[in-house]
């Protein structure tokens, strides 16, 4: 058997239907399942635009994608309608040495299962791929963090191309170290897990070298080892103390390894649980925590459309690490509910306001937790026209067809539904069709490179006309100043949300707050 023969047939393990394109979008091979799907020859396809495989609103979304794609990028899989009513779940790869042309693969819905998430920049898993595999891992196992400080400003000193290959080789030298699994945990952290009889894995030497081939001087890359044998800890006492070590780490580039074994790491849980565990279950029982109220406003006319809701503590540990912390414990549905029950009494009380809440996607995912929220919104359901509801967290939500029907039964109460930390990742797209949505908001990271890439700018106004076309309404967060502002506007962005168009506020003012008033509260959380 011949290798193309040999290739192809290990493609068809995966796929029903192959393609390649070029730049611009003209398919130049085609094998599989063409008739099946696409009701054409695969010899009749080559030459023709890809795009016109789908019906037009999905061809734009196609579209989307192949523009987002940078050498060595996978994307999907996302579930298209073909342009003869099917569906099909779309994967895409751009191979280096392939050029600039993309392959691509058709899978009838339901045949396969989707991979984990993937890092577009450096082509490990992402923070959401490595927890799940974080799951998998065994006592035999070891954990390995890597902090690369400063690493953003590193790759603002090349440009484009060098830091898109400076990241690529950042995760090279985590894919050939040995390890079972790698991931990028954060902008400057990294994480990989492999047996500990492998021992030191030297990954701050290997990803110090690959800075130091871009011709920059690297900085001081710390590694820690934590062994995960974990002796006397059950396997779920592993699993917590493993994604409380991750979670710490991503938040503080460090995490104190104590002996070097996971079981230190759970002590200190454990020891931080019964001095917090009694006082946040009554906080949270009680609602006894503040929210404050940022707007959001039209970028247009600068008109405060609502405002989100954001709980705030006023402990030593601070917002962010508080709701971290309740995530943990595993009482985060309890505070969903905490939270959407104050803010409800406040719509209730002032006639004019319209605000928002979070609702994380474990809320949405759990049957017992919906079912609660469900039955709150249901007697509060006159509140609806001025209650929008955020869902955040959205990679807890593993059945989507459930969800969907979950968001679509609080919509026909009249509840406006939206995405919470929209664009970062390949997976938000997807969302879109499974979830009957109102509107999305942009992660502020995304926001706050506007004007550094050309290509970056480009996808994320692609994103938003996607959303525009949908019609759902598209709110940018982390909007600082007026010439972000200004870009978002030309951009399609209907709203916007940041220190610049308001701060968080302790109450809901009468009048609207103007355009850039910077009043309110210094420290917030939604």
């Amino acid at each position: 058997m011949s290798l193309p023969a040999r290739l192809l047939g290990f493609a068809f393990t995966n796929a029903d239907f192959l393609f390649e394109m070029d730049t611009k979008g003209t398919i130049l091979f085609a094998a599989g399942a063409a008739h099946d799907l696409v009701k054409d020859s695969n010899e009749k396809l080559v030459g023709k635009p890809a795009g016109k495989l789908f019906k037009p609103s999905e061809g734009i979304k196609f579209a989307t994608f192949a523009k987002a794609l940078r050498s060595g990028d996978r994307a999907g899989p996302f579930q298209l309608t073909l342009a003869t009513g099917a569906d099909a779940n779309l994967a895409m790869f751009r191979l280096p040495e392939n050029g600039a042309n993309i392959s691509c693969t058709l899978v009838r819905p339901g045949m396969r299962s989707p991979s984990a998430q993937i890092d577009p920049k450096t082509g490990l898993a992402s923070r959401d791929g490595f927890m799940a595999a974080a799951q998998k891992a065994g006592d035999r196992d070891a954990l390995t963090l890597v902090d690369v400080p400063g690493l953003p400003e590193l790759c603002a000193q090349l440009a484009p191309d060098g830091a898109d290959a400076l990241m690529l080789r950042i995760g090279d030298s985590f894919q050939t170290a040995g390890a079972s699994a790698a991931g990028r945990i954060s902008d400057t952290g990294f994480g990989a897990l492999a047996p500990a009889t492998r021992g030191s894995l030297n990954l701050a030497g290997k990803v110090s070298d690959a800075i130091a081939v871009g011709g920059l001087t690297p900085p001081k890359v710390a590694e820690t080892r934590i062994g995960l044998q974990g002796a006397g800890l059950s396997a779920g006492q592993r699993l917590l103390a493993l994604r409380y070590v991750i979670d710490r780490f991503a938040d503080k580039g460090k995490v104190d390894a104590g002996d070097g074994d996971i079981a230190g790491a759970f002590a200190g849980l454990m020891d931080e649980i019964q001095l917090r565990l009694a006082a946040m279950t009554k906080t949270v029982g009680e609602g006894a925590f503040e929210i404050a109220y940022q707007p959001i406003s039209d970028l247009s006319t600068g008109k405060v459309s609502h405002y989100e809701a954001l709980a705030r503590f006023t402990n030593p540990e601070g917002t962010a690490e508080t709701v971290q912390f309740i995530g943990a414990l595993g009482i985060a549905n309890s505070f969903d509910l905490a939270v959407a029950a104050k803010v409800l009494g406040v719509i209730e009380q002032q006639s004019g306001a319209h605000i928002a809440f979070n609702i994380s996607g474990a809320t949405i995912a759990s049957p017992a937790s919906f079912g609660m929220l469900a039955a709150i919104l249901a007697k509060r359901r006159k509140l609806a026209p001025r209650t929008l509801i955020e869902i955040t967290e959205t990679a807890a939500i593993t059945d989507l067809e459930s969800a969907g029907k979950a968001i679509a039964a609080l919509r026909a109460m009249g509840y406006r539904m939206g995405l919470d930390d929209f664009g970062a990742g390949a997976a938000s797209v997807s969302y879109l069709h499974a979830f009957p949505v109102d509107f999305v908001k942009f992660d502020g990271t995304l926001i706050q490179k506007i004007g550094s890439s050309p290509r970056d700018d480009a996808l994320l106004a692609g994103l938003a006309k996607l959303c525009g076309e949908m019609g759902i309404t598209t709110i940018a967060e982390w909007v600082e100043t007026e010439a972000m502002a200004n870009s978002l506007r030309a951009m399609g962005f209907h709203q916007g949300q940041g220190k610049w168009l308001g701060a968080p506020l302790l109450e809901i003012p009468a009048a609207p707050t103007a355009v850039g008033k910077r009043q309110g509260v210094k420290e917030s959380w939604g």
